[in-house]
This record gives structure tokens, sequence and C-alpha cells, in this order.
């Protein structure tokens, strides 16, 4: 009879442990901040898209585009059922935003709230008669709801600076055949692209950001800075785009992503826990008007969930489509599972 109670008592302490350890792998967590390349933009269906346009213009996610095939719900981690989409508000917080400059990434400091600055970001609309504006809540906001749960990021995904530097911009000159026109080489042509909004502030932003971003999350939280794609094929494109405009792109594209790298080991060297995951090998080749795009082509007319009617091109053109989206969380799994196994990146 001794000897049963022994087993039972062992047996118990196994379940125990057992158990403890699920509740221990059930509160992992991700958070995915940033702009459109992270929220999911071009890609139906959105959060929120269903409801009345009169419910559907104030709810953030549909404001903000995210998109339920968005590639950061596609991402695993261990010891969490099914992909993180599967658990949004538990182990996966989602709040980038379509439009998103690196100052809706800061945190403010009080001094800053008091001369008026705000990390807001506003969002404009105009569809079936109603208009208006919604301001949406600053993205690292997201880190007072893991406080109240009790909750700590295992890790922060993000991409960010396309924004600021011009990028519907650059696509509209390079769509018109104008970035062909400039002087210079191909390389420097590209390089006036984004390096003078680059040196002119948002490389500072882009870091402050990323600092911020670490203070909320905390130490034991993994940063992973997403890098950009290539976007065009590099013959041009049967919308316009001649070859020489879509090469200057592609390049653009490497160039801001090597700058926005050397922001990531900057911060590495002063004690961050951030790493850079490159997207640029995987969508080789794969660019829009290519046979097999993973990226949208240039839309000219308001696509269903545009928030506004009329519009010189849609909000989905040159994002990645659905592979698109598949392919990104395929580059930043990888980075995962490399630091899940303990290895720290270059």
């Amino acid at each position: 009879m001794r000897k049963a109670w022994i087993y039972i008592a062992i047996l118990m302490a196994v379940i125990l442990a057992w158990s403890c350890a699920l509740a221990e792998g059930s509160g992992r967590v991700i958070v995915s901040l940033g702009d459109s390349y992270s929220s999911g933009e071009g890609v139906e269906p959105f959060y929120g898209q269903d409801a009345d346009i009169r419910e559907k213009v104030q709810n953030p996610d549909w404001l903000a585009h995210r998109s339920e095939a968005a590639w950061p719900g596609l991402l695993t981690l261990d010891g969490v059922d099914g992909t993180m989409k599967d658990h949004r508000g538990e182990n996966w917080f989602f709040v980038p935003a379509s439009g998103a400059e690196a100052k809706y990434l800061f945190q403010l400091t009080e001094e800053e709230i008091r001369m008026g600055k705000s990390a807001e970001q506003e969002k404009k609309y105009n569809r079936d008669g109603v208009s208006g504006t919604v301001m949406l809540a600053p993205q690292l906001d997201v880190f007072d709801e893991l406080d109240a749960k009790g909750l700590k990021a295992d890790y922060v995904t993000v991409t960010i600076g396309g924004n600021d530097i011009g990028f519907q911009l650059n696509v509209s000159y390079g769509y018109m055949g104008l970035l062909g026109l400039m002087n210079g080489s191909p390389e420097e042509i590209a390089e006036q692209m984004w390096k003078p909004a680059f040196d002119s502030g948002t490389r500072d932003d882009i870091k402050r950001a990323l600092h911020d971003i670490a203070g909320r999350a905390g130490q034991q939280a993994w940063i992973i800075v997403v890098g950009y794609p290539e976007l065009m094929n590099p013959e041009g494109g049967d919308q316009g785009f001649p070859p020489k405009d879509a090469q200057i792109m592609n390049l653009g594209c490497v160039q801001f992503n090597a700058a926005i790298r050397g922001i990531v080991e900057e911060c590495r060297g002063e004690g961050m826990k951030i790493c850079y995951a490159s997207v640029e090998e995987a969508f080789a080749g794969h660019g829009a008007y290519t046979e097999d795009p993973y990226v949208n082509p240039v839309m000219l007319s308001a696509q269903a969930q545009d928030l506004k009617e009329i519009v010189l091109a849609s909000m989905y053109s040159m994002h990645p489509n659905e592979k698109g989206n598949q392919i990104y969380a395929a580059c930043v799994q990888a980075m995962i599972d490399r630091l899940e196994n303990g290895e720290i990146p270059d």
C-alpha cells in the first residue's frame, strides 16, 4: 500500500511539472510592430473588414490594414500550438499599421508630451459616403497590454523606415519613368531616392525607435528588424517601369536595407538584443511583373478595402502578396529558430 502511494505521489509530481511547463510555454509572446510590410497591406481579408462601414472606420485593425494573412501571424514558437494568428491577444500582439513612420514607435518623454508631441498616427477615410479622421494609438502602447496581463515579450518583430524615406514617391517616379532621366550612375540615382531623407533625420528616428522598443520590451526580448524586398522585375513592367527605372528601384531597396542593417549593428554594439533578418535573397526573381511574383503590381484604382474611394493608386500596390507574406514568414521564422537554438546571429 505504501509503495502504491509513493507511485501516485511521483505521478502527481510529474503531472504538476508537466502542467507548469505547459503554462510556461503558453505564456510565450511575439509582439509585431512596424509599417505596411508587417501589417500585410495589400492582402485581404483585413481584420474587421466585414463590419458595416460606420463600424469599421472606427476599427484600428481595418484602418491600419492589418491582414489575417500577414506574415507575423504565420510565425510559430515552441510551446504554442499552431501559428501566432491562432493566439492573438494571448501569445501574439499585432499592431503595425500601413503608412507608419518611425516616430509612431517612439516612447515619448513627459517633456515631449507637454510640448504637444504625439506618437499617434492619423488615418483619414472617405468611403461609401462616410468620411472622417481617426488617430491610431502609439504602437508601443501594446506593451501596456502585456503588462496588464503579466506577460513579457520573447520576440519583437518590426519593419521600419520605408515611409520615412518616401517609399510611395519613389514608386511613383519609377512608374512615370523619371528615375532614368536623372543624372548619375544607377547606383548614384538609387542613393538619391533615400539617402537625403535618411541623413536628415530618418536615421536618427529609426535608431531612437529601436532603443525605445527595447526599453519597453525588456531585456529578455530579442528584437528582429526585418528588411524590405527588391520590388521589381529588373526587366521592367507591363504598366510602365522602364527596365532602367526598375533596376534603380531595386538598387535603392538594397542600399536602404544595408543602411538599416548598419543601424542594427550599432545597436548590437551598444548592448541591445537585436538582429536583422533579410528577405532579399528569398524574393530575388519574384518582384512585381515577374512570372511568379511575390509583390503586387501597381493598381491604378481603389481596391475593395482602400480607405478612400478616389486614389491615384491603391495602397495595395507594391506590397507583398499572399505568397510574399509566406516567404517573409519563412525568413523571419529561420531567424527565430536560430535564436531558439541559442545561436547568436552575426
